[in-house]
């Protein structure tokens, strides 16, 4: 072989695609996962996500849950609620919102019905 020779190499690489799973929700630090409420009135639990355009289900105890007299379901550009309408004790537990595979967990604590105290003072007339 001289110098004026060439010689033509060939590589072949194999490269496995390495995808990084975008978070689904925002601002997990902020969210109040754990919300006290009085019976009778209601209880909202909210979350935030990447995308405008992410469904999200919630869930009770492992089960779904729809829109309904008692939840509703709201989306509003990126923050996702569930308002649970009217508590009782048996709404008290664990809920989950769901986006794109990853949970967030949120427990509800329900109290007894609010109080109202009224003072009166009574004024001596002369």
């Amino acid at each position: 072989m001289n110098i004026l020779d060439s010689v033509t190499v060939s590589l072949r690489f194999k490269l496995s695609p390495s995808i990084e799973a975008e978070d689904a929700f925002v601002n997990k630090e902020k969210v109040q996962k754990e919300v006290k409420a009085v019976m009778k009135e209601n209880a909202t639990l909210s979350c935030e996500v990447a995308q405008e355009k992410t469904d999200v289900k919630w869930y009770k105890e492992g089960k779904l849950i729809t829109s309904s007299k008692k939840f509703k379901v709201e989306s509003e550009g990126k923050s996702r609620r569930l308002v649970v309408n009217q508590l009782e004790k048996k709404d008290a537990g664990e809920y989950t919102c769901e986006a794109a595979g990853q949970k967030l967990n949120f427990k509800i604590h329900v109290t007894g019905e609010r109080r109202y105290f009224a003072r009166f003072t009574l004024n001596k007339m002369t």
